[in-house]
């Protein structure tokens, strides 16, 4: 057949060509070699002795002819391609480069051959957001202060109490985008006293609706001594408060807090002194946390240290702290004073445990390794069953995972909006994820990327399928070359034309210039021609974009696959004069499509 016909009868259904190639007995052995194997490499040495892996991922990328350079390989591989100054980025010849990111040992070390963005990233980014959440500071300012209005805010009953305390004064002001040291007092009171069933009472009559919105969570005017009892002021103030400075921490399911309440209020009372606290780390960890401590971190010598001295003597170890946290711990579990009687008190099993709910709640508590390790493990347990974002979002365990892993609050963030942000994927510059401020946004395409990947988005793995996929293509081609180099010219041609950007790139590969020289009917020897003169001419004749177009770029496959028949017939009895002027077949180019091929600008 000529050139065409054979390049037509196998690009029309390249699936099927592929499948062909794939049931050949040599490549179906290799291939089921790699998928087996790759998975168990760590490590570049791992990867390049062993040579049937080494050489099946060479040819993959067509460079099986550079196997034996494994030094030359090796370089390439160890400064990977995230400097863009790297050996590979550094080579002409963009092989290389796709080659070391596929298998990018120097970026994920031995996870290079199992990475999955969805598989490995999120879990580790949730785990990142369990341990820091927010700034260690600024979270512990939230911290503490959430403590002590949690703590304290029953105990205010009138307009009075409240602003002879500044600190919950601060915070309940702060939680509606209003400043306490800026505002007048009096302001406050007569804001508080008017409270808003009136029209026309003063904070009603103000354009700027924060001091409303204050009033009507402390209507005093209202509900009296009753205020600060109600869950909009115990419950909601702390959550618009922590929502408002943006905390980033892990919020722990209902039935985690419960579980771990549940046990603490089951066990506690069997504690009767320091010793037996200290044994018990499970209810160490609940105690502690409930007081901004971590368990994790601190030393049995100091938290015995701190709460035998308890809090009775001014000069205690916990009162000589500034921070404190294991004053207010002390206080609670007061050994010092009640002694095997500590863990009966309201202190212990009343305020703590109403004070870890409700911070646990907030996300002001990091949930315990195990809760992680439960999480984390149901998650890569379902994550690969998911094949779309209407999977996702169907699983709400999975999607709060996914969300708060890339500190993204499930609770606040709009459906519509992760939605668009899936759809959009990061290919495009002028995606969702992309345009968005946050980059977190992006980072969440990047893995769950269904635009690209579609239901292979979460188990996607670049030195898998789409090696094997490169490996089956570029045999497909060096098969057709055995028999016509002209076909896989063209097969390469159109495998690489859609994402080519300018004609340098044509020029810097030696099989795109020779089918762009052959298509305009230019001699072999115009490749000696200035560069950027063969570019000119080439700009005249097409517009680089144009090759992205199906439509286009499968006529100007014709034309190539048409011309480079006339230089190269397939058969020695079929000149290239006959080919010009003998009667059209049925498959192939007619006289008249040839000549006036040679006078279209594409």
């Amino acid at each position: 057949m000529s050139t065409y016909a054979s390049y037509q009868l196998i690009a029309r259904d390249i699936p099927k060509s592929l499948d062909r190639i794939g049931s050949q007995p040599v490549v179906e052995r290799e291939t089921e070699y790699y998928l087996a194997n790759i998975g168990n490499v760590k490590s570049i040495d791992e990867f390049v002795k062993n040579d049937r892996l080494f050489k099946y991922a060479m040819n993959a990328f067509g460079l099986g002819d550079m196997s034996y350079a494994k030094a030359f390989m090796v370089k390439a591989l160890k400064e990977g391609v995230t400097d863009p100054d790297s050996f590979a980025n550094k080579l002409t010849d963009k092989r290389y480069a796709e080659f070391v990111k596929a298998f990018n040992f120097a970026k994920l070390g031995d996870a290079a051959t199992t990475y999955n963005g969805a598989q490995t990233d999120v879990p580790k980014n949730y785990a990142l957001q369990v341990d820091l959440g927010v700034v260690k500071e600024s979270f512990a300012f939230t911290e503490a202060e959430t403590s002590y209005y949690i703590s304290n805010i029953g105990n205010v009953k009138s307009v009075d109490d409240l602003l002879n305390d500044p600190r919950l004064l601060d915070y309940a002001m702060a939680t509606f985008g209003l400043d306490s040291e800026t505002e007048p007092a009096a302001t406050v009171r007569q804001m508080l006293e008017g409270g808003v069933s009136d029209p026309q009472s003063p904070a009603n009559q103000l354009a700027d609706k924060r001091y409303a919105a204050f009033v009507t969570i402390f209507d005093f005017a209202q509900h009296g001594a009753d205020t600060t009892s109600r869950t909009e002021v115990q419950d909601g103030v702390p959550k618009n408060y922590v929502n408002a400075t943006g905390m980033g921490l892990i919020k722990p399911s209902a039935e985690y807090i419960k579980g771990e309440t549940d046990y603490f209020l089951a066990n506690i009372g069997k504690v009767r002194n320091v010793t037996d606290l200290l044994a018990n780390k499970r209810l160490l960890t609940y105690a502690m946390a409930t007081y901004g401590l971590d368990a994790s971190t601190e030393t049995p010598k100091t938290i015995r240290k701190m709460l035998e001295g308890g809090v009775s003597d001014p000069l205690s170890p916990a009162n000589q702290l500034a921070d404190k946290s294991y004053a207010e711990f002390a206080a609670a579990f007061n050994f010092a004073e009640f002694g095997d009687q500590a863990t009966s008190q309201d202190s212990v099993l009343k305020d703590t445990t109403r004070l870890y709910t409700a911070k646990s709640s907030l996300g002001l508590i990091k949930p315990g390794d195990d809760y992680v390790a439960a999480e984390t493990s149901y998650y890569l347990a379902h994550v690969g069953d998911v094949k779309s974002i209407d999977d996702l979002f169907a699983d709400k365990r999975l999607y709060n995972y996914v969300l708060s892993s890339y500190g993204l609050d499930p609770g606040k963030q709009d459906p519509k909006l992760i939605r668009s942000v899936l759809e959009g994927g990061i290919r495009d510059p002028e995606s969702v994820a992309n345009k968005l401020a946050n980059k977190a946004y992006a980072g969440l395409a990047a893995a769950f990327n269904f635009e690209a990947y579609g239901e292979d988005a979460t188990t996607y793995q670049a030195s898998h399928q789409p090696v094997v996929d490169k490996y089956m293509r570029q045999t497909l081609e060096e098969d057709a070359g055995k028999t016509n180099e002209g076909v896989r010219l063209a097969l390469y041609f159109e495998r690489k034309a859609p994402a080519l950007t300018n004609w340098y790139e044509v020029l810097a590969d030696k099989a795109l210039a020779t089918v762009i020289r052959t298509a305009f009917g230019l001699s072999d020897s115009f490749a000696s021609a200035d560069i950027d003169k063969q570019v000119k001419l080439f700009e005249s004749k097409m517009d680089i974009p144009d090759f992205a177009d199906p439509e286009k770029l499968g006529e100007f496959m014709t034309r190539f696959t048409s011309l480079y028949e006339i230089q190269n017939p397939t058969s020695t009895a079929q000149t290239s004069v006959s080919v010009l002027f003998s009667q059209p077949t049925t498959i192939g180019v007619s006289t008249d499509l040839l000549m006036a091929m040679q006078q279209l600008r594409f």
